[in-house]
């Protein structure tokens, strides 16, 4: 945790609150020795600012040296509050830290570079896609269609699906001779609607 980039309004108040949070019994951290240091550093802190009101240049340099004691006491707190929360967010937040804005949700997008391949084993196949740049997947999902169970289905999410955690997979078992049908989508969380890609067609080799 880090708030050297916190403004003079916003440092006061999150140490205020930190500080209750973590004496509060009820957040079950050890943190004795952290917290009397944010403590002790604020008091002085908030003792500085006040004399900057009357514009001494000495009382503002005394303000961002007592500021930034407070910047490494409440990153010192907020570390070991971390470690003592062991991942859970609940806890965590009993502290009164104010919590990292989590990542925006990243919707997949189409595929780029889809080939589908034979391979010198009959009736395997290898299809592999483009590594995205600009976001990040769970995986890629790649789907294929046998001609022999009827007419293809429009929806994709019908055919056949199989998983790989990287960009590319093999897939053995088709009839040499027999032109299958497949598509691709990269892989993102399990309520995101596939993105697939176009239909690809390919004749399993002997």
């Amino acid at each position: 945790m880090n708030f050297e980039n916190s403004t003079d309004d916003e440092i006061g108040p999150i140490a205020d609150a930190v500080i209750i949070g973590c004496a509060s019994t009820n957040t079950n951290f050890s943190v004795v020795t952290e917290l009397a240091a944010v403590a002790s550093a604020n008091t002085t802190y908030k003792a500085d600012l006040a004399l900057c009101k009357h514009g001494n240049e000495t009382n503002t340099t005394n303000k961002n040296t007592s500021k930034g004691v407070l910047v490494d006491d409440l990153r010192n707190l907020g570390n070991e509050v971390n470690i003592q929360a062991g991942g859970d967010r609940v806890k965590a937040l009993s502290s009164k830290f104010p919590m990292a804005k989590e990542a925006e949700h990243q919707v997949m997008g189409i595929v780029e570079d889809f080939h589908v391949e034979t391979t010198s084993i009959a009736g395997t196949f290898f299809l592999h896609v483009k590594k995205p740049t600009t976001f990040s997947t769970h995986g890629t999902t790649f789907a294929y269609w046998d001609p022999a169970l009827g007419p293809t289905p429009a929806d994709k999410n019908k055919w056949f699906h199989r998983h790989s955690n990287g960009i590319s997979i093999s897939l053995a078992g088709f009839t040499p001779g027999v032109t299958y049908f497949f598509a691709s989508a990269y892989k993102g969380l399990d309520t995101d609607a596939p993105i697939w890609s176009a239909t690809v067609s390919k004749m399993a080799g002997d």
